[in-house]
């Protein structure tokens, strides 16, 4: 009987005896409909892909220990939720580190560099906060300037926490991309 024929049980019985081929069956099988799930939760392929391999590479390693209690497809799909919600935890820190990264580059400047100089970096920060597009920046300053948290903005703008996570990390990347030009400038500028 060829391996694509045999149940999922009966390829998760071979798994667990280090059969490679019986393992690509199995997530060959739910591939498709496990990646679908992350990428409807994440919108990204590369995250999604990301998810799914990191479900793959968790469920091989751990074969000879690993007890699945209900299906494999139940299984399955529970991994890669969890997997997302990791996703999701770890882009949340990662926009919070960010924000405090750039606070403390901003009050670090704002000793070394000229007053003049850093005059004209605040009004270029502001030039590059009103390119960005309307919602993102009406949640950057609702979180910068009025100091509102993640929850605090989502019901202000009844839009998603991750929603507002994910504003506000692509507008401190679009901001960090076009300001850190002008602040090696500045720097420069103030060296000389």
């Amino acid at each position: 009987m060829a391996l694509n024929e045999l149940s999922d049980l009966d390829l998760w019985l071979q798994v667990k005896q280090d059969n490679g081929f019986a393992f690509k069956t199995l997530f060959d099988r739910y591939w498709e409909k496990l990646y679908v799930y992350a990428f409807n939760r994440l919108k990204s392929a590369a995250d999604a892909q990301d998810v799914v391999q990191e479900v793959i590479i968790s469920v091989w390693s751990r074969r000879a220990s690993l007890v699945i209690e209900a299906t494999l497809a139940a299984y399955l799909h529970t991994a890669v939720q969890y997997e997302v919600l990791s996703h999701f935890s770890q882009a949340a820190k990662m926009a919070d580190r960010s924000l405090e990264y750039g606070k403390s580059i901003l009050s670090e400047l704002s000793s070394y560099i000229a007053p003049l100089h850093l005059k004209e970096l605040e009004a270029l920060a502001e030039n590059e906060i009103t390119r960005l597009p309307e919602k993102m920046q009406q949640v950057y300053r609702l979180r910068q300037e009025q100091h509102l948290s993640v929850k605090e903005i989502s019901g202000l703008l009844n839009i998603s926490e991750q929603t507002v996570r994910n504003q506000l990390n692509s507008s401190y990347q679009k901001l960090r991309k076009h300001l850190k030009e002008a602040i090696l400038v500045a720097i420069f500028l103030h060296s000389n």
